[in-house]
């Protein structure tokens, strides 16, 4: 018996960890691990999750300290903080740099575009592939360039009494208070990224100059200063690099010299971190994913770099995106100020064939509940008053769970593996015979929603949008509003759980088609052990199918004895509500509310860490490109109008009158143009 058991658990873990990383001719980069891996995010009681939550009122401040009426930061598709490892005693290495761009918008993580990936080689080339993390020296992107010879923007970027500042050093602050025992190296990237990284460590009790590529940099005053003041004792030595920003290589800011330039810098930076490690053999440890040998590695470090890129890891990235972030450099454009377009690596850049998207989605207003401020403004309900939705939810000392609405992943807690995330993305290649509408590159990612492990409701839902590329979840778009209105009627609460049929794009297709994928043996296979594993928890006492290839898919699925109800929401409301007392019978349960047909935003606890609030509201908010030649390669993001019209919160009196003190003597100065951002081009 006790080998029979032994024997199926071998046959099931070997099973789970065939994590399939190949669609059609595409195969995932070894060096990115599974698409299961992923990164969940702060633990929920982490100082992370207050300060995350404590950004400030950068398009304020912006305004008042630049003057005019011109906004110096893109807020329309929200700020991105990190990449990286945010646990206790986990970085090693510390990244710093204006890398905050449209790809990091769409990933809500820094330094996943083109920068990302040639900073990522360099890591990778010292040996590190995780203990890391990345933080932007603005979290937001800024629109055109650094303007360091105008004093008032100097001054909002690199003076400590300037409210981005101060801001940006605690965060500076809570890296290496979480990480003093681990913390090795630290690297400025662009001279905004090496300026922030020396103004932090010389207001910590270091002598650092950004010039030289932060060479001549003393940071012994550091370990006095964190030992006083936060009661930590850094253990290691500390390298201070720098390296120019890879964007100066864009050929319209300086070219070829320009690349000569950028490589020299990437080259030093190994020469010195070698001669570092030379002289220190026991400093910056390899991370375990590193396969050469000792002497191969010695060899390696100590050879000429070379420059290039290499694969963001899919475990830097939150469950369920699309494998085409952080893959090859640039994956997106920007059109305008309020809308990405994400391409496959058939794709290029700034591709803007306007017969390929139809009209701009609708918002939807009148279908979603919206309240109006004093100011004018619109916040949707479960919005707090400070909060706005270009932001995730902000923190606040009375409601700290308010900044605590997302969602780490499948497994359970703040695990990054377990079988549950490894058998929703197990599987097999759907590019063989019938193959779905988008670019194999893209992978299979948004497959779930809410909570599979404790589902009493199980939704098994055909895709009825493009949002779920996007937000990395199953059903976001106008159907899943729709549906989470639905959902509220029959008293289940948060105890529901949202599984895609088919976690590729196949919306459009003849009906045929999709049922010939979603009914393949090996499809049914792989969709069947994630059945198992949700029905096997014992909680599902009903699924619910939305779709007709859904509602055929689990006739040829087995389920037990869970009860199978349909739901069409394109029914009248009265048939629908039906449907709602049928299932509420089944949960023991009268149903709460009518359905009305109304839009309920997708709860925040659904979504991944900063997750912007307007994302999951207002109807469908994607849009794929429809030419034929390019059919499934581009894929779009519209941030809704009433978000476009959002008005920037003012600062209060004391802030203003704070400010004004502060800038005193600070004269207005002539925009100039210094270090590129490097995606916005």
């Amino acid at each position: 018996m006790k080998r029979a058991v032994i024997s199926f658990l071998l046959l099931f873990f070997t099973a789970i960890n065939l994590t399939a990383a190949v669609q059609g001719d595409f195969k995932t980069d070894d060096r990115r691990g599974e698409p299961s891996e992923y990164d969940p995010g702060p633990d929920k009681d982490s100082q992370w999750v207050k300060l995350f939550g404590s950004i400030p009122n950068y398009r304020a401040l912006g305004q008042a300290i630049l003057g005019g009426t011109g906004e110096k930061f893109r807020w329309q598709m929200g700020p991105m903080w990190y990449r990286g490892r945010l646990g206790v005693n986990q970085v090693k290495a510390f990244i710093v740099g204006q890398e905050g761009a449209q790809d990091e918008n769409i990933s809500n993580r820094a330094f996943t575009g083109s920068t990302g990936t040639k900073t990522q080689k360099f890591l990778n080339h010292l040996g590190l592939y995780r203990s890391y993390l990345f933080l932007n020296t603005f979290v937001y992107t800024i629109n055109g360039q650094r303007d360091t010879t105008n004093p008032r923007y100097f001054w909002m970027e690199q003076n400590i009494n300037s409210p981005i500042v101060k801001y940006r050093h605690s965060l500076f602050d809570q890296m290496l208070t979480t990480n003093f025992k681990s913390i090795s190296l630290m690297m400025g990237v662009g001279a905004g990224g090496k300026e922030s990284l020396a103004t932090w460590i010389n207001a910590r009790g270091g002598k650092c100059m950004s010039g030289n590529d932060l060479e001549k940099c003393d940071v012994s005053g550091i370990y006095t200063w964190f030992k006083k003041n936060k009661n930590v004792k850094i253990e290691n030595k500390i390298l201070v690099v720098g390296v120019p920003h890879p964007g100066g290589a864009n050929p319209n800011l300086g070219g070829d010299a320009a690349m000569q330039n950028i490589i020299r810098g990437f080259t030093n930076a190994a020469k010195r971190v070698a001669t570092f490690k030379s002289q220190n053999p026991e400093w910056l440890p390899l991370d375990p994913d590193e396969k050469a040998s000792d002497n191969e590695y010695i060899a390696r470090l100590n050879s000429d770099y070379k420059y290039g890129n290499a694969p963001v890891p899919f475990r830097d990235f939150a469950y369920g995106t699309n494998w085409r972030m952080g893959s090859s450099g640039t994956s997106s454009n920007r059109w305008g100020a309020d809308s990405i377009q994400v391409f496959s690596k058939d794709g290029e850049y700034a591709f803007k064939d306007h017969s390929a998207y139809g009209p701009r989605p609708s918002d939807k207003e009148e279908l979603l509940d919206i309240i109006k401020t004093k100011s004018k403004n619109k916040l949707i309900v479960g919005m707090e008053p400070a909060d706005v939705p270009y932001e995730p939810p902000k923190w606040y000392d009375k409601s700290p769970d308010h900044a605590k609405q997302y969602d780490y992943g499948p497994c359970e807690e703040r695990e990054t593996a377990c079988d549950l995330a490894k058998l929703l993305q197990s599987w097999p290649n759907f590019y063989s015979d019938v193959a779905p509408v988008s670019a194999p590159d893209f992978g299979h990612g948004p497959v779930y929603r809410g909570r599979l492990q404790n589902a009493i409701v199980l939704v098994i839902a055909d895709q009825t949008s493009h949002d779920d590329f996007f937000s990395a979840r199953a059903l976001t778009g106008e159907v899943g509003q729709k549906l989470q209105t639905w959902l509220g009627t029959i008293r289940v609460g948060s105890a529901y759980a949202i599984l895609r049929t088919l976690p590729v794009d196949t919306l459009g297709m003849n009906p045929q088609e999709v049922r010939k994928i979603a009914l393949r043996s090996d499809v049914l296979a792989a969709r069947q052990k994630i059945l198992d594993f949700i029905l096997g928890k014992g909680n599902t006492k009903v699924i619910v199918t939305l779709g007709a290839v859904a509602q055929e898919t689990v006739q040829s699925q087995s389920v037990g004895n869970v009860k199978v109800v349909s739901l069409d929401l394109s029914q009248n409301t009265s048939q629908i509500n039906q449907v709602a007392k049928e299932v509420a019978a089944i949960l023991g349960e009268k149903i709460k509310d009518s359905y009305n047909g109304r839009l309920t935003a997708i709860p925040r606890e659904d979504l991944p860490v900063h997750t912007r609030w307007w994302m999951g509201t207002s109807g469908n908010r994607a849009q794929r490109g429809e030419n034929a030649d390019t059919l499934g390669i581009y894929y779009r993001l519209y941030a809704p109008g009433w978000v476009r019209s959002f008005r920037a919160n003012p600062l209060s009196s004391a802030e203003r009158y704070e400010l004004k003190k502060l800038l005193k003597g600070v004269a207005f100065g002539v925009s100039s143009s210094d270090a590129p951002e490097e995606e916005e081009n």
